[in-house]
Order: C-alpha cells, then structure tokens, then sequence
C-alpha cells in the first residue's frame, strides 16, 4: 500500500473523530530555548500534549541515581545505547531505528556535538538535568534542526536558589562528583547558574578474550582490561538578567570541559592497544537573548549564538609493538609502525553556531513560528611525526544552514495542527584521492554542494479525558556531519562523497491515562513507525579491521512499534514496562563497488535484509516499592528492580557466509537492584546500586563486551 495513502488515511480518521466536549489546552506553539520563565508542571504538561511524538522525562526521581544523561536514555522506549566499553567509551544511540548523527541531541536547545567527546553524554550528570524532551521522527520548527530520525533535548536545572552535591564510588575505581547551583536576586534580575562533573574510572572489567602469542591464538580466558582508564571534567557557568523590560531573559555562559582516555581496542576486540591515547580540551562561550512580545504583541523571540574551541591529540606513540590481551608485548626493533598507525596529531577544530526562534501568535487558536539555525565547522590538522602528510595539508571545513517556516492551528479546542517546511543545504570542503591505483593517481582538493527541501504536517486530538491521538508525517533532510565526512583521525576514515539522508517519517501514537481510582493510576502507550530512507547514512560493521568507515545505503525501510504502560498504586508500589519492536530492511535494488577492477553498478543482494548491528527487539520492566518514615521521620526508603531484555542480532550480513559460522550478537537479559534511602525529604540522601546481578556476558557495539557484576554508592546533598 502506497504510503502516501495511508498517511491521508489516518489524517482522515483525525479529521473526522467526533468533537468531543475536552478543557481547552494552551494553544501556544513557541518552546523557547530555555523554559525557567514557566513552572515545570505547565511545561512538562505542554510538551506531551504537543501534536509531535513526544516524550518528557523529569529527573525528580532519578537524582539520586549512579547516573548520566546516557543511562536515562537507555530506558525510554524506543531508544537503545549501544557502548564499545566502560565509562567514557564510544556509544552509538539509536532511536525507532535511526541511530549516531540520524538523531540530533541539544543543550538547552544548543546542539551539543560541537564541544567534542569531553562535553556530552557520557559526562552530563542527572544532578545537573531538569527533564530530558525526545521527539521521535517529526521534528517541530522551533528546534531548527536537519535531525532525520528525531532529537534529544537536556535541558538543565533552573531552579532560582539551589545547591546540590553528590558523590558516587564503585567498581572497577569508579568516581563521580557533581555540583550545581543558582543564585537569584529578584530585586535587580541578576542570576548565576552553575555546575560542575568530574568523572574517573580504571575500566578494569573482566573481559573473555582469545590470548594470541606468535600470532597464533593459543586459548580463551576471562582477563581484566589494562589500558582503558578514562577520566573527564567539565565546568557550566552561565550569569546575566532575567524579567527586564529589554529581556525576559539575557545570559552569558561558558563551558569549559576536558577528558583522557587510554584506548584498549578499536571497533572490534581482535586487536588490544597497550599505548594510544586520545585526549581533549574544550571551551565555548554562548549568549542567550529571550523576549515575548518583542516590538509588538504576540511577537516573540528565542535566541542563541555560540563559539567552541577545541584541540584534541591522538597518540600512538610506540614502534613495532604488539600486545596481547595479558597486556604481554612482542617487539620488532625493526618496525617502526605504531599499534594503528603511528602518529602525534593535533586536531584543532572551530564551530559557530547560531539560531534564531520567531513566534507570533494571531490569536488564541492560531499562530506562526519561523527558525533560522547555521553552522560553520573547520578543523586544522598537524601530526608531529608526519609533517608532510599530504591530507593534512588540506584544511577541512563545512557550513551548514537550515530555515524553517511552521502554522500552528487549535480547532474546537480539543485539535491542535501544525504544518511546516523547512530548507536546508550545506557546504563542505576537504581532500579526496583521486585515480586510485593509476599513474596520475592524487590526493585533491573536493567540494560539495547540495541544498534540499523538506516538510511536514503534525496532529493531535483529544476525544476523551485523558485521552489523546497523535498522527504526524515529515519529508525530512539530514546533512553528513564532519566526522562522518573528515573521519575521526583514529578508527573512522573520510568519506567526502557521503550523500544527504532523506527520509519519509510518519508515526501515529496514542496515549491514554486513566483517571485516579481508589489510589490507583494506570497509563500506557503505543506508537507505530515508518521510515522510508534513501541514502541512509551507516557506520559499515567489519569483522577483521579495527578501522571503519560511514557510507550510504540508498533505499532503507523501518517498520516498528512500540508500547509503554505504567501502573502506580498510593505512591507505594510502581511498576513500568517497555518495549520496542524495529524492522530495519535494506531495500536498495542495486550498489555502486567504487573499484577499479569489477566497479560500477551491481545487484543488491542485501535487498529485504535487516540492516546489520542494530537490535530489532529490546525492553526493559521496572519495579518498585516506596516506605514512609523508616527509621527516622521525614524520611524515605525506595527499593527498585530493573530487567533488561535485549533479542540477538547480526553483527554483518545476514545472508553472507556459513549460517552456522555467523557473528551474531547474543540474545542478552540483565538485572538491577537499587536502594534510595533519604531524610529530611530528601535533604540528604544515600543510595545502593548492583548493575548486571547476574554478571552476564553483555555485548553492545560491533560484539563489544560490556562490564559484568557491579556495586556503586551515591552520597547526594540538597538545599
């Protein structure tokens, strides 16, 4: 069935549901950068009944937590994490199928990839989060984004006076500390918003490995890691004035963050590293300007520019040196390659970026939205053992812009719409090598020009109490970001000649909370995707090298559901559940082989199979008890139980080589316990952790171990 038509079909079935008498609901469409002007209740309130597949997740209950941004990620429907390691490793989220840069993930509304692997996910505490906003395929106007398969907004706490401290200890010499604060002084408007994380860990897990001498591989043997310490530090400042005439807001911040990892593997565990080292150093500076009804009524204005400064090394430093994995070496005197590729290079990389919300609202039922979001990235590149290296010789730069254009409409009070367009292009510049492999063979200066057009329709209707239907439908646009275009000077090569993605993304959700009976509350979900994407960019899996490469595949097809329902009875017993189902097809009928012997254009062979290393079935269940005054008065003690599913997939190809040969990552189930005890409502507060109970072989990323059993404390303070 044409999608098209389906797509008109459940349109028609919004369109015609009965008008129901419902309470009317905020009709304003503009979410501004940065939300502290509004309670919390009425945000968190605003943003599920937009007309988008939306979810909100307050942190509330999660502060007291052993965790990042990442972790809370990974137990929302729809979303798996995928990691290479520990803390501080490489990870890859994927979200209703779409997964690495398909899914753009923000700051307080500021896009958050350009302050590098020392500022993002894996360093962000959930002390310093509010709540976390994800839109699942159809993406709104006012976050001015080419994201093809949703975003990921953090935004940060904004409370007016607050202190919070904690810290966390645990296995494999785990630290983390976090502190966050605000001062407000409503007689003048000045407030200073800050945080601070620091995070440290051996990563010293067991890991079962074959041990290879005289490269020969002689046995198999649980062994820890040896070179995989990580430790990382950031500082958020941000000061200015809030409620003046000129702004509802205007603030100036900084970031200022750092990290160092040792680099124990590349994207397969075959090869063990004893010597590179990867480490960074960041600051960026922002500005922020927010006003409602700017020059006249109903005008409003949401802003931000930014400017980041990052220099970042890759060391492999050793000559004809060899590890295995008992972190034994085997030296050749006469090699002087490195583990990789040996090199001392310094990547020092410059981003600008800008955006510009505008909202009017014509009246109560009706308004306009318009985003203008650019990007200008540049990278210089010097290695000091190899100075002449032709590539590097090539400065690598790329510019990005999108304008998008929105009409949000509420009709009968009870049925919001939103229709928009978006433009978008991009321009980069770089090297390619050209004539491989014939006598005039070169490495050339290349440039890339496209522009493309996207848009889309979003509605959501509320025929009962409670009850609500969403329907929405975009031809969206993803632009290639640098490190998929330039590489990432270790384990990812360039690709210049990578294509924009397209996609048709359509989703129909509903969402149904019943009303309060007798101290019980009940509410479930479910969503159904499609996905139609053409050049679908992927990182390419391999078995053998620890190297890999993104590329395109031209027609791609997600068909998936997923479906959520929570129970909750007096505040005392809670238990939740999720799951996701992802059918994710190559439907491409022919590739192009860039060879120069048997190139050119061939049959798909592929075609109709599930595109390898992403898990096409996984969920989780929570369950939970709450006690009153245990022990102490005012105080609280929550025990909670955690299952983790994940269904076995294929690491390459499912149609290529020996079935029973194949590399298939296993199907995985795990167990968390965790205790919270806190006093003085939640004054002070301790918390127990035991991760993978079981001490499963867990495996994520290419068939990359994951830690086994682990302990963990938190100490948390609030005032």
């Amino acid at each position: 069935m044409d999608i098209h038509k389906v797509i008109l079909f459940y349109l028609f079935i919004i369109v015609c549901i009965p008008v129901v008498k419902a309470q009317e609901v905020d009709s304003s469409k503009v979410v501004p950068l940065d939300t502290s002007t509004v309670t919390v209740k009425s945000v968190f309130r605003k943003i599920l009944e937009q007309p988008f597949t939306v979810t909100s997740i307050t942190t509330n209950d999660l502060k007291n937590k052993v965790a990042d941004a990442k972790s809370i990620l990974d137990k929302v429907p729809g979303i798996r994490v995928m990691q290479s390691g520990g803390m501080g490793s490489d990870f890859n989220l994927t979200l209703n199928g779409f997964s690495g840069q398909n899914v753009k993930i923000f700051l307080d509304g500021i896009p958050i990839d350009q302050y590098g692997s020392s500022f993002n996910l894996n360093n962000i505490s959930v002390n310093s989060i509010d709540r976390i906003d994800i839109y699942k395929g159809v993406v709104p106007v006012e976050l001015g984004t080419d994201a093809l398969g949703g975003v990921i907004n953090i935004i940060t706490n904004k409370k007016k006076n607050h202190l919070d401290l904690s810290y966390s200890f645990g296995s494999f010499n785990t630290h983390r500390a976090s502190v966050n604060g605000s001062v407000y002084k409503p007689e003048s408007g000045w407030v200073l918003r800050g945080s601070a994380n620091y995070n440290y860990s051996k990563n010293n897990y067991k890991v079962y490995v074959p041990i290879v001498r005289n490269n020969m591989i002689e046995k198999y043997e649980n062994v820890r890691r040896f070179h995989d310490r990580y430790y990382s530090g950031n500082i958020q400042l941000e000061t200015g004035v809030m409620f003046k005439r000129y702004a509802d807001q205007l603030l100036f911040g900084v970031i200022a963050s750092a990290d160092d990892q040792q680099v124990q593997h590349g994207n397969t565990m075959s090869t063990v590293y004893g010597g590179i080292i990867r480490n960074s150093k960041n600051i960026a500076g922002s500005v922020k300007y927010i006003k409602k009804d700017i020059f006249t009524d109903g005008l409003d204005i949401s802003s931000y520019v930014s400017y980041n400064a990052q220099r970042s090394n890759i060391i492999d430093s050793l000559q004809g040196v060899t590890y295995n994995w008992l972190g034994e070496t085997t030296v050749d005197t006469g090699s002087n390659l490195g583990e990789l590729s040996r090199n001392y290079s310094t990547y020092n990389n410059k981003v600008l970026n800008l955006g510009v919300n505008l909202g009017y609202r014509i009246n109560t039922n009706h308004s306009l939205s318009a985003n203008y979001q650019f990007i200008n990235y540049h990278r210089n590149v010097y290695d000091k053992f190899n100075p002449n290296k032709v590539e590097n010789n090539f400065p690598k730069a790329l510019s990005k812009g999108t304008v998008g254009l929105g009409y949000n409409a509420n009709f009968f009070k009870i049925w919001k719409t939103s229709f928009f367009g978006k433009f978008y292009s991009l321009q980069a510049k770089g090297d390619k090598l050209v004539d491989f492999a014939l006598p005039t063979q070169r490495t050339d200066v290349y440039k890339s020009n496209k522009t493309n057009v996207g848009y889309g329709v979003a509605s959501t209707i509320f025929p009962l109490e409670g009850f609500q239907l969403k329907v929405s439908y975009e031809s969206s646009v993803r632009m290639p970001l640098p490190d998929e275009i330039f590489g990432d000077g270790l384990f990812i090569t360039a690709n210049i000649d990578l294509n924009p993605e397209r996609s048709h993304n359509f989703n129909f959700t509903f969402l149904y909370d019943l009303p309060v009976w007798k101290k019980n509350k009940l509410s479930f979900g479910s969503s159904f995707i499609f996905r139609n994407a053409r050049d679908l960019i992927y990182r390419v899996a391999t078995i053998a090298s620890p190297i890999t490469h993104y590329g395109n595949i031209s027609d791609a097809r997600t068909l998936g559901v997923e479906g959520n329902i929570g129970y909750k009875w007096n505040n005392l017993f809670h238990i939740n559940a999720n799951i996701t189902y992802q059918n994710i097809t190559d439907q491409s009928d022919f590739i192009y082989v860039n060879s120069t012997t048997n190139g050119g254009r061939q049959t798909n062979y592929q075609k109709g199979f599930r595109i390898p290393n992403i898990p096409f079935l996984f969920g989780n269940t929570t369950v939970g008890f709450n006690f009153k005054n245990v022990g102490l008065k005012e105080s609280t003690l929550g025990i909670n139980y955690i299952f983790n599913f994940v269904d076995e997939y294929f690491l390459t190809w499912s149609e290529l080589g020996d079935k029973n040969t194949k590399k298939v990552i296993p199907k995985q189930s795990s167990h968390d316990i965790e205790a919270v005890y806190t006093v003085k409502n939640g004054k002070y507060n301790i918390s127990l952790e035991c991760l993978n109970v079981g001490n499963q072989k867990l495996y994520d990323k290419f068939y990359l171990q994951k830690p086994g059993r682990s302990f963990f404390v938190k100490l948390r303070y609030t005032l």
